[in-house]
């Protein structure tokens, strides 16, 4: 299967998590960060696991205390299931067709119409892996992997850099700017090459001379 990758916005988005598997919390938590309007469908021994109703007082999260029925799935811009028992998932997934909702059938791609990928994160720099699907235990060791590679000063240079934005926008033609931003984004990636630790500085005043160079009017 050929997945298409997508980047969603989930902020203040209806978003729906059945309830119950091993990595509850850990969906949960990545759809709470994602600022998600998050409601859990969870049976009482789940809901007390993760503490779902202190969350609900706490009003980060709506909770249901009972699991999956027919029409739970109505006004959800996302479904991500993970219950003890799979065996309900060819009826979320038929409910989530039927209502053109995208579902995450956590390990079982085959009622999935989404999949999570493992994701690295550097601030505003997100890389996901997926596999498709086939051997997710893949995808989190080349994710641990690219942790060691990338550290927070990949966090950094993407800050720095959409805070050059504006000054490169003013150079009027995009050909100029396209070349222009491929040759900053190589000088800062050679000085991160050269000295992970300390090279961010380095890097910032390689990209400076080079946007004085093009364009001295910019401040």
């Amino acid at each position: 299967m050929t997945y298409f990758p997508l980047m969603l916005d989930l902020r203040d988005r209806p978003v729906l998590l059945i309830a119950g598997g091993p990595e509850t919390g850990a969906k949960l938590g990545a759809l709470l960060e994602a600022q998600a309007k998050v409601t859990v469908l969870a049976e009482a021994r789940d809901a007390d696991r993760w503490r779902l109703a202190d969350l609900a007082a706490e009003g980060r999260i709506r909770l249901i205390p009972r699991g999956y029925r027919e029409g739970d799935l109505e006004g959800f811009y996302l479904v991500v299931s993970h219950p003890r028992d799979k065996a309900i998932h060819p009826q979320v997934r038929a409910e989530a067709e039927r209502r053109r909702v995208f579902l995450v059938a956590v390990d079982d791609p085959e009622n999935a119409t989404a999949i999570l990928p493992a994701v690295v994160r550097r601030g505003e720099l997100v890389l996901a892996l997926s596999t498709s699907g086939a051997a997710p235990a893949l995808a989190v060791r080349l994710k641990e992997r690219l942790q060691h590679l990338l550290g927070p000063e990949y966090g950094e240079l993407v800050a720095y850099l959409r805070a050059l934005r504006p000054k490169v926008a003013a150079i009027p033609s995009f050909e100029e700017r396209r070349r222009l931003w491929y040759r900053l984004v190589d000088l800062a990636l050679e000085e991160l090459d050269r000295d992970p630790e300390g090279g961010l500085a380095k890097a910032q005043e390689r990209v400076e001379e080079a946007l004085r160079e093009v364009a001295p009017w910019i401040r």
